[in-house]
């Protein structure tokens, strides 16, 4: 992809993000950005028949997840992003999925690069990603580019429970 389709698409895809996982993917494509990797927004929102096209190819284990949220009047308003190496959509570089899991912890956020693994696994793999190792050669989580909000549930979410702004107090905090 072009580097200006790449930026177009990225643009395109934010504006179906809910406004806080936006400023916090926003933060993501720039720190990969900066590091040399051209990331690429595959998805963000997913339409109900798209969620369970994903889940029968077994890309995903939900019927209803971050990428379905929307707003009360059904405008996209996703949790979560599948984010590519555009240099590699197919086959992303450890590298690349190790910086995209740290990113996404340094801005609020969780990658599936631990999905799937044993207990220790997971504890030395976040040891690892927590201390910015690029170069982990053990065993990844089943899908390392899906990028999602931390902070709330899928119940919450599909309850339309958004996350609110760095420094916003919670609701009924002066009551």
């Amino acid at each position: 992809m072009t580097e200006a389709d790449r930026k177009a698409r990225n643009a395109q895809r934010l504006t179906e993000c809910d406004p806080v996982f936006r400023l916090q993917l926003e933060g993501i494509l720039a720190g990969l950005e900066a590091q040399g990797f051209r990331p690429r927004i595959q998805t963000a929102w997913r339409s109900l028949a798209d969620q369970r096209a994903a889940a029968t190819a077994g890309h995903s284990q939900l019927s209803w997840g971050f990428h379905n949220a929307t707003q009360p009047d059904g405008t996209p308003d996703s949790l979560a992003a599948d984010v590519l190496d555009d240099d590699h959509p197919l086959n992303p570089s450890r590298p690349y999925v190790m910086a995209l899991a740290k990113l996404a912890l340094v801005h609020g956020c969780q990658t599936g690069i631990l999905w799937g693994l044993p207990l220790a696994l997971r504890r030395a793999l976040g040891v690892a990603i927590a201390g910015g190792i690029t170069d982990w050669h053990g065993k990844i989580g089943w899908d390392p580019s899906h990028v999602e909000h931390v902070g709330i549930s899928i119940a919450d979410a599909k309850a339309g429970i958004r996350p609110m702004a760095p420094g916003t107090p919670p609701p009924n905090a002066n009551a």
